[in-house]
């Protein structure tokens, strides 16, 4: 222990001397160390770190397969579900909802949420106030209830004690509050603050969310097999031609995390330890400096008997105060970074989990100071062992002013690995660029500036609109005030947003049509009103669009976009031929195509693109009743401007109507390319470190290179030697290393490239634009981090050559 404390103090003495050699040791490898926990964060949030609910182990969803992912099952499938699992122990359902509460002062706007009774068991909340939701309240015709969340009961309602059995006003109808939960609980979703019960009818065909608890000791596999086995049997019950929509089991937050994030996850945590190990070849080579400028002193203490492993230990010290010095930084570097992520996503309004924990906790500690001990040995290892083996005879002979043999012979192999390394990371990044690059040149939907598109949600109260009539009528006169503004070019009211927001995705096909192997076409639908295409400056192609004649009591019909017309009448007129919406199901409707309008994109960017099919607004409301669809309006000037505006127009027809996300379609198309600018600007950062610290390395080992050979440089000088054979000494043996790292590098990008490869977010394998910029790149930073110890071997005066002699 005397020992170690006494090497400890000696190495902290050493980087006293040095503060600017330590201080950049410490913040290389913290910031390697930072980025890597960054990461890290976001893999435990969202994979490693269980959801906060009791015997969380237990709980998984069902529903239906979306990309590897579980979305929202048909209520009437949940209904025939429950109580048919032998392996299930309880089984909940939830809705996330649009609410608009009275607490006195006039109607406001909250996210809400429907949840079944049995839901709040399985996750575990416990009100604050009164009590919780109980089967009781699932029943159709039971009293209505309502349970607030303690924000709202203190800020809307001044924490009233006698709250429970107070009626509120919610979407126009009074609710008893039975119960107030605490502000830490949000579920589903970040910003819910208001719940009901979950009340299901037969025939109602809802989507809803299924969380179920296995019962103890069942495999997940023995869940999988009886929900098979249920859908086999419920297949066989059915008629002829109609199918069981397909169901999966899953852990919980498959239906809460797309597998795609985690995936790119993971991928930027395998791109933040390449950093971290660029990082440590950097420290690695600045403190193989350091050791060779101490040889002559640990050959000498190595002579008079200092043991081999006291020689490393001492080496060994100083990485770990600089590796202590990183961490210190590392965590500071990590926090702004979850704040940056956490901050962005608010800012963009994304429906995220409530529970998922954005932040720093024990486990992040705890792989931190093990990443930072690994850095550590892995930097100061090579270091350590060749200053253990430092020859006394070798090191007087070489006078402090040779090559350092082994020790160079290191550092050249360590720099051949910085640039490989540095080639993957900047294919990553370039991979991204040009993604990003490729979106933004995409031609979008419309002839419309999306700067010039205000977008709204409107929820009315479900009591005060029963009827299809009211509802049409409220849009009606509201679309009717905007379009007699002379701000407005144009507004319609749909439940789509081209190139931001979706109505759903639908299966579509023709009459008569077998279900194909893989299944039926998918389709991207939107239902719209008569002013859809002026709004957005959709073409019309050919045909006609929606006007007065479509109504209810119409024959169904639908307009669809180029995509489907080539895909299902390939070199034929589509126009009066008949398609089948919801095919394979008892709800399969038949439609007339009336006109084709140019290729839609009605989903994110990001989504894979598939047909589009519009519906009109007034066949859909007897269908599915819209109690909240969107009103979109076309202004001359910045849309934003218009936000007070349509809120006013809004509330002159019904002041019980909530108004709420007023963005413009240029921030929703913003939005949804949320995930993809996110992952842009990671590995843009991961890019950019990765550039610098090659260029530190490069700049490092010709400088160092040039001051070992400082007398060779000296003499070459004084017979005479060129400018330019100078320059081919000192440069070669760079770009030989130089050469070799880039041709490992590029061969070690060409896998990594395939990972980065998906269709869906525009990036390409092997994109030679990427290779050769990076290649190109690459050869500038060296050539740059080359020019100052060139130049210094340039200004080498031949008398030093004389007085070295």
């Amino acid at each position: 222990m005397i020992m170690i404390l006494r090497e400890l103090r000696s190495a902290w003495r050493r980087l006293l001397k040095r503060p600017g050699y330590a201080a950049l040791s410490v913040g290389v490898l913290g910031v390697g160390l930072g980025i890597v926990l960054f990461v890290f964060g976001m893999i435990s949030t969202l994979v490693l770190r269980p959801p906060p609910f009791p015997q969380a182990a237990r709980l998984v969803s069902i529903g239906e397969p979306h990309d590897n992912d579980i979305v929202g099952m048909d209520s009437d499938q949940y209904l025939q579900l429950l109580g048919k699992l032998r392996s299930v122990d309880r089984m909940g359902a939830w809705s996330a909802v649009n609410l608009n509460l009275d607490g006195g002062s006039g109607a406001t706007y909250y996210k809400g949420g429907e949840l079944s009774a049995p839901m709040m068991q399985l996750l575990g909340v416990k009100p604050l106030l009164g009590r919780g939701l109980v089967a009781a309240d699932d029943v159709a015709d039971a009293a209505r209830v309502i349970l607030l969340s303690e924000t709202i009961w203190r800020h809307v309602f001044n924490a009233d004690p006698h709250i429970v059995g107070r009626s509120v006003r919610v979407n126009g109808q009074w609710n008893t509050v039975v119960g107030v939960l605490p502000a830490s609980f949000g579920f589903p979703f970040a910003g819910t603050q208001v719940w009901l019960p979950l009340r299901l009818s037969v025939g109602e065909h809802r989507t809803i969310g299924t969380v179920v608890r296995l019962a103890p000791a069942t495999p997940l596999s023995q869940a999988r097999a009886e929900l098979d086995s249920w859908a086999a049997r419920l297949q066989r019950s059915l008629p002829s031609g109609e199918r069981v929509r397909p169901l999966i089991v899953g852990p919980m937050m498959a239906s809460f995390v797309p597998t795609t994030l985690i995936y790119w996850v993971w991928l930027m945590f395998g791109a933040g330890v390449l950093v971290l190990l660029l990082a440590c070849i950097n420290v690695a080579n600045l403190q193989l400096v350091q050791t060779l400028q101490r040889r002559q002193e640990l050959a000498l203490r190595s002579a008079l008997g200092s043991p081999r492993v006291r020689l490393m230990f001492g080496a060994l010290a100083e990485s770990l105060l600089l590796g202590a010095g990183a961490l210190a930084l590392a965590f500071p570097i990590t926090y702004g970074g979850i704040r940056w992520i956490h901050a962005t996503w608010d800012a963009n309004n994304p429906r995220e989990a409530s529970f998922l924990h954005h932040g720093m906790d024990g486990w992040l500690v705890a792989f931190g100071v093990f990443a930072a001990v690994s850095s550590t040995l892995l930097a100061g290892g090579i270091p350590a062992w060749r200053a253990s083996r430092t020859n006394l005879r070798d090191a007087l002979s070489d006078g402090g002013k040779g090559s350092g043999g082994g020790f160079a012979r290191v550092a050249k192999v360590m720099v051949v690995a910085e640039v490989a390394l540095t080639v993957v990371l900047l294919v990553g990044a370039g991979t991204f660029v040009r993604a990003v690059g490729t979106l933004l040149a995409q031609p979008r939907v419309g002839a419309a500036h999306a700067s010039h598109v205000l977008t709204a949600q409107v929820a009315l109260p479900p009591l005060l609109y029963q009827k299809d009539a009211q509802r049409i009528q409220f849009f009606d006169t509201v679309i009717e005030r905007l379009r007699r503004d002379p701000a407005v070019i144009d507004a319609t009211v749909s439940d789509t947003v081209p190139s931001a927001v979706l109505g759903s995705h639908e299966y579509v096909s023709l009459p008569g049509q077998p279900q194909p192997s893989d299944g039926w076409s998918y389709a991207q639908m939107g239902i719209v009103d008569p002013q859809f295409l002026a709004t957005y400056g959709v073409s019309l192609r050919e045909g006609r669009f929606f006007d007065a004649r479509d109504t209810a009591d119409s024959p169904p019909v639908a307009v669809i976009d180029e995509k489907m017309a080539a895909a299902f009448w390939p070199h034929e007129d589509p126009l009066n031929r008949t398609l089948v919406l919801y095919p394979g199901t008892t709800s399969a409707q038949k439609l007339t195509v009336i006109g084709v309008v140019e290729s839609l994109q009605l989903d994110s960017e990001l989504e894979r693109s598939s047909p589009g099919l519009l519906l009109p607004l007034r066949q859909s409301f007897g269908a599915t009743p819209l109690h909240s669809v969107g009103l979109a309006v076309r202004t001359h000037a910045n849309a934003a401007t218009y936000t007070q505006r349509l809120a006013a127009v809004v509330h002159s027809v019904d002041p019980q109507a909530a108004v709420y996300e007023e963005l413009s379609q240029a921030r929703r198309m913003k939005i949804s390319r949320l995930g993809l600018t996110v992952l842009t600007d990671v590995f843009s950062a991961l890019g950019l470190v990765a550039l610098l610290l090659a260029a530190a390395g490069l700049y490092g080992v010709l400088a160092f290179s040039v001051e070992q050979r400082t007398r060779e440089i000296g003499i070459r000088r004084a017979i005479g030697a060129s400018t330019g054979t100078i320059i081919m000494q000192v440069g070669r043996r760079l770009f030989w290393q130089l050469g070799i790292g880039l041709g490992i590098g590029f061969v070690l990008a060409w896998p990594w490239s395939n990972l980065l490869a998906t269709p869906g977010l525009h990036t390409r394998a092997h994109d030679p634009e990427v290779f050769v910029s990076v290649l190109l790149l690459l050869l500038g930073v060296a050539a740059l981090s080359a020019l100052v110890p060139l130049l210094r071997a340039l200004r080498v005066d031949p008398a030093v050559a004389l007085r070295y002699e």
